[in-house]
């Protein structure tokens, strides 16, 4: 396997070198600025961080049936990304977490591996990484860091691919777990698999809470104590047989509440099925709001929520399939919103409607600091790849 990626820009191809660059020419549309890992399938939600701390975005994603299933590159502030030599153990392809770890002042990464093993990473801030590997009975799909417990070292969660639920662990900000707690308790009948976890506080009072998205258990919301202890259980807002995909929380009505987007549903063939957002009231209350929205038939695990066009109000970027059909694959869909919690499908802004693979995250950040987001989706299957769509 060759660690050195191709990059096809808008204009032409780049060969043989392991420094990526944009290449872009037109306005006002969203253009294929960037591709690297042609042909690999990639997994789960990228990461945009600064990995070495000089102030420039880097990109850490996860790939499957490949000899070293985590990637990272490093960037430059102006678009360009090179890869760099893997100084960690591979293990298998994993969701990813990233924070201060051990409080040394540089993002720290772990990687919850679909085959059972919990790998974090402690960074040099040069590319190398201190790693301790927690083994485990279940593979994971989602994983997030947050102080639970107040004592200002992260904590992890977990949630599992089959068996595990949602596993709690504390952290002793050395990159040791300790598992503190499961959920959901108690089970709801058979082991179902699990699809994403997010952290946020909920009710404002200060305390991480959690929704987990599980298959057939459909959503899950916990409040936390902030002693790593949490009350909650099925969420009675959303049935469970629609099981989302991915998850997101942010304020788009602008109440100063956390809302809740959601990507994908078990809803039959040619039906609409997301995305889908909940305004939430802050005391644990959900009203639907996803006017607009609904134009996926075959849905995807990308989403991401973000201020694309600089409005002041939250947009939506969602993979998915528009037209019910397998074979014209899939598109990614920006949902313009209007910070009252509706929402418009923005039509003919350069992004693809159709012919991708399937997208397995997406993320969204300014890489080339000229203040307009760039879109990073992550796609699997046989054509897989990572693409940057850059707005001009």
């Amino acid at each position: 396997m060759k660690r050195s990626a191709s990059l096809v820009a808008a204009l032409g191809l780049l060969a043989g070198s392991s420094v990526l660059a944009f290449s872009v020419t037109a306005p006002s549309r969203y253009l294929r600025a960037l591709t690297i890992g042609s042909g690999i399938e990639w997994r789960f939600r990228p990461l945009v961080l600064d990995l070495n701390r000089d102030g420039h975005p880097d990109l850490v994603a996860t790939a499957r049936l490949v000899e070293d299933p985590l990637r990272i590159w490093f960037g430059d502030g102006k678009g360009n990304l090179r890869s760099i030599k893997p100084t960690w153990t591979a293990t298998s392809y994993a969701a990813l977490a990233a924070g201060d770890i051990n409080r040394d002042g540089f993002p720290d990464v772990v990687t919850a591996g679909h085959f059972g093993a919990v790998q974090t990473l402690l960074s040099d801030g040069k590319g190398g990484f201190t790693e301790k590997i927690l083994r485990r009975g279940d593979g994971y799909v989602a994983a997030q860091l947050a102080d639970l417990d107040g004592d200002k070292r992260l904590d992890l969660v977990l949630v599992g691919f089959q068996k595990a639920g949602i596993e709690i662990y504390l952290g002793d900000g050395t990159g040791t777990w300790t598992l503190k707690n499961t959920l959901p308790e108690p089970r709801p009948g058979p082991t179902m698999a699990g699809r994403d976890v997010i952290v946020g506080d909920l009710n404002h009072d200060g305390h991480p809470d959690l929704v987990a998205a599980f298959q057939r258990w459909g959503l899950y919301v916990y409040y936390g104590d902030g002693h790593g202890g949490f009350t909650g259980g099925p969420a009675a807002f959303r049935p469970p047989e629609q099981t989302p995909e991915s998850l997101a929380v942010g304020d788009v009505n602008d109440d100063g509440h956390p809302d809740l987007v959601v990507n994908g549903s078990a809803a039959k063939r040619n039906e609409p099925s997301g995305p889908d957002v909940y305004l939430g009231d802050g005391r644990g209350g959900w009203r639907a709001s996803s006017a607009g929205l609904k134009v996926l038939k075959l849905v995807s695990a990308g989403l991401a929520l973000a201020d694309l066009d600089r409005d002041g109000k939250l947009d939506i970027v969602a993979g998915g399939n528009a037209t019910g059909n397998v074979e014209d694959g899939y598109g990614i869909f920006w949902f313009r919103g209007d910070g009252k919690g509706g929402w418009s499908l923005v039509e003919d802004c350069g992004l693809p409607t159709k012919g991708l693979s399937v997208p397995h995250g997406i993320t969204i950040a300014d890489l080339d600091h000229d203040g307009v987001p760039e879109i990073i989706v992550l796609s699997g299957g046989a054509k897989g790849e990572i693409t940057v769509w850059k707005r001009q």
